[in-house]
């Protein structure tokens, strides 16, 4: 859903981008240096310090939105560029839930949105779901489908209702709607890619 504002996105960031670049630091690097602020974001997440976190996540995905504009205002955007992107995505995906589980498990974040002893199944139905989202679109555009973009609950998406929910001190709610989202996004591209695989 948030891909139809990435013109404007990319016109907010570009400036950014440009004065990064002027730096000589390379996109793989600030891939990595996003890596480590989720890193960081899961271990707050972990120590039940849901703001910081929140916060400390939103600096990762500003990491994560400027490694490929730095790589297109350099002209350097490669193939490996863009597995390494994915790959950092998804260990960050997996560490941030692995940290939030931990919490609702071990320190019992002061959460009113669900108990803790449910804490750690929303955790692993939002981990599977979000897996499954990207493993969907994959599939589905190598068997032929072209781009399959749609769906409630791409990574900007997660991350963003992850960020503000634990901004507030509602991580709980948040990863129950992950949850629910990511495997409804799911079906969404299965039905869609049913129905384009037919036509093809």
């Amino acid at each position: 859903m948030l891909n139809r504002f990435r013109d404007r996105v990319s016109n907010w960031i570009r400036p950014f981008a440009a004065a990064m670049a002027r730096t000589g630091v390379s996109p793989n690097t600030l891939t990595f240096v996003g890596l480590v602020f989720g890193v960081l974001a899961a271990y707050l997440f972990a120590k039940g310090e849901q703001p910081l976190a929140g916060f400390t996540l939103l600096v990762a995905g500003f990491f994560d939105i400027i490694d490929g504009a730095v790589a297109r205002v350099l002209k350097r955007e490669t193939a490996f560029g863009g597995v390494l992107d994915s790959v950092a995505d998804r260990y960050v995906d997996l560490i941030i839930f692995a940290g939030i589980i931990y919490a609702f498990i071990f320190v019992r974040i002061a959460d009113p949105s669900i108990t803790p002893n449910w804490g750690w199944a929303w955790g692993i139905l939002a981990i599977v779901g979000s897996f499954m989202v990207s493993y969907v679109r994959a599939r589905a555009e190598a068997a032929g489908t072209g781009k399959l973009d749609v769906g409630f609950a791409e990574r900007a998406e997660r991350m963003l209702i992850l960020a503000v929910g634990a901004l507030v001190s509602y991580t709980g709610y948040a990863v129950v709607l992950i949850a629910i989202l990511t495997n409804l996004t799911v079906v969404q591209r299965l039905v869609v890619t049913r129905r384009r695989l037919r036509k093809a």
